[in-house]
């Protein structure tokens, strides 16, 4: 794209007859703004009036009819191409947003968050403006470093890269400025203005820092808290803006003394509902999974890296280690507690130990050990996974895939169901393989005259398949029950694990609670799972 068609190309954000709740309370009232083409639009306004709210409203990640914030109104487009003099209106622009804490994406290099961008444009046949290498040489930042160690103005650079690198129709900053002293704000404003300049997208800046970013503004509207009206503020009154600035003034409820009975009927009927709120989410989730998980992936080659992230989270050595560990601990209670108590040991035991051997192999294989490696992904992996995406939430990743017209479920849900889907078998099988390993070594510790050929010929005895038209069947008899529990789990793993993390997340205890919940439900169903299939199976 050249200088000339960014320019003849610019779209103003239009807003009609916004009204916008939060809960009882009226934020804006019918506003009737323009936010004009190819310029910087500073909105500021006191404590508590809704600009954040309004900015994600704008960034398209609040819903007419949330359960909290609910809007009316329309916002639009206009594009004016000053060549031909047409104009058209957009219903539905392609808004980007460059969030407060970044929402870099960090398992990905510099290089990948704006290539991500680059092949999410919402026209990807048309020629991407430059390409993610020439994205971060314009804004200075490093492509080798990993996220973790940029500092935070790179990190900021590299959130506008890949905010323009996805082509959209106007760019939002959410608090630009926030947390920097004032030299560092001055410097943020600079870069704004001349990224804006540069590449001529329609800007628009929330903040409280109005010293700062007012300078480099083309155009100020104040979200007054009293009016709940956008109001443009002229350029000769700009220097009125801190008199201006009300902060919302909240009513002081008069509080009324409650009984102990009374707020303790008040926490038990708080507990029920997060249960039944819980468990409603979960179930939902549960129902809809199929429709979620219809091909619906933007790009392979994307789906296919979140698929290898998550696979190394759910199934990588560390959890190699947690299986085998448990294998051995099964495989030797298993083995050496069974022969080691066996009553009446003199008379019993040269008449026992063969079937002993034979149960002590089932058992492993189709019960101690599916139950007790399922339990064990449950809890490790798919905390893990609440973990991650439950700071994706909360750092702001999920909404920046939003923003960049990516549904969640494509690159996190289906990526973590088909990780379960691998990892699940695989880890279980390296958990039985410790188990009879361990298992082989205690009996003939024990048994030293017998020796391993005696274990190795009872062991397998009832796992050992009937020949098929003379040819040695697939596995061992029952790997079909064996494989549907390892299945079943992981899949309802999956989905608790992201239903928990992807949930609305406004504080570093809510993603300690998502991973709590997730231990304590992942774990319930997978003992639910292994109850209905015995009744199946035995």
């Amino acid at each position: 794209m050249t200088l000339t068609e960014s320019v003849s190309k610019e779209r103003s954000l239009q807003l009609r007859n916004l009204t916008v709740r939060a809960g009882n309370r009226v934020l804006l009232s019918h506003a009737d703004v323009t936010l004009p083409a190819g310029k910087i639009t500073v909105i500021v306004g006191g404590s508590g009036a809704g600009k954040s709210v309004l900015l994600r409203i704008l960034a398209g990640l609040l819903p007419r009819d949330g359960d909290v914030i609910s809007w009316t109104g329309t916002i639009r487009s206009e594009e004016h191409d000053s060549e031909t003099g047409d104009t058209q209106i957009i219903d539905d622009p392609r808004v980007g947003i460059v969030f407060q804490q970044f929402a870099l994406f960090d398992e990905l290099s510099p290089t990948a968050n704006v290539q991500f961008a680059i092949d999410h444009r919402s026209d990807r046949k048309a020629k991407p403006e430059q390409t993610a290498a020439q994205w971060l040489n314009e804004l200075g930042v490093p492509a080798k470093t990993p996220i973790a160690g940029l500092s935070g103005g790179q990190k900021q650079r590299l959130a506008i890269a890949r905010t323009l690198a996805a082509d959209p129709d106007v760019l939002l900053y959410d608090e630009p400025t926030s947390g920097l002293d004032a030299a560092s704000g001055r410097k943020v404003a600079e870069l704004i203005r001349s990224t804006q300049s540069k590449h001529h997208r329609t800007s628009v800046v929330v903040t409280h820092d109005y010293e700062t970013l007012i300078p480099i503004a083309d155009n100020v509207l104040l979200l007054d808290s009293e009016t709940r009206e956008l109001i443009p503020v002229a350029k000769d009154d700009w220097e009125q803006i801190p008199q201006r600035m009300r902060p919302v003034a909240l009513q002081e409820e008069v509080g009324v003394e409650l009984s102990a009975l009374t707020r303790l009927r008040q926490s038990i009927s708080t507990g029920i509902d997060e249960f039944l709120t819980t468990t409603g989410g979960a179930l939902a989730a549960t129902w809809w999974l199929p429709v979620d998980l219809r091909p619906m992936v933007p790009r392979v080659r994307w789906a296919t890296r979140f698929f290898a992230h998550y696979l190394r989270l759910v199934g990588g050595p560390s959890a190699w280690v947690y299986l085998v560990l448990a294998g051995l601990i099964v495989g030797f209670t298993g083995t050496y507690f069974t022969f080691r108590f066996l009553p009446f040991k003199l008379y019993t035991q040269p008449l026992l130990i063969d079937e002993l051997l034979a149960s002590i192999g089932f058992a492993l294989y189709r019960i101690l050990v599916p139950v007790l490696a399922t339990i064990l992904v449950a809890a490790r992996c798919g905390a893990a996974v609440a973990a991650d995406v439950g700071v994706k939430r909360y750092g702001g990743q999920v909404d920046a895939m939003r923003t960049l017209g990516v549904q969640p479920r494509a690159y996190l849900l289906l990526p973590i169901v088909l990780a379960f889907v691998v990892a699940t078998p695989i880890l279980e099988w390296m958990a039985f393989q410790a188990a009879q390993l361990i298992s082989l070594i205690s009996f003939t510790s024990m048994y030293p005259d017998v020796g391993p050929y005696f274990w190795d010929q009872h062991f397998f005895r009832n796992l050992v398949q009937p020949q098929a038209f003379g040819f040695q069947s697939f596995g061992y008899r029952g790997w079909e029950w064996v494989l549907l529990k390892n299945i079943t789990c992981g899949v309802g793993t999956a989905v608790i694990g992201y239903h928990q993390g992807v949930s609305l997340k406004q504080s570093a205890s809510d993603v300690s609670h998502s991973i709590t919940s997730t231990v304590l439900w992942t774990t319930l169903y997978v003992l639910i799972v292994h109850f209905l299939i015995a009744l199946l199976e035995f």
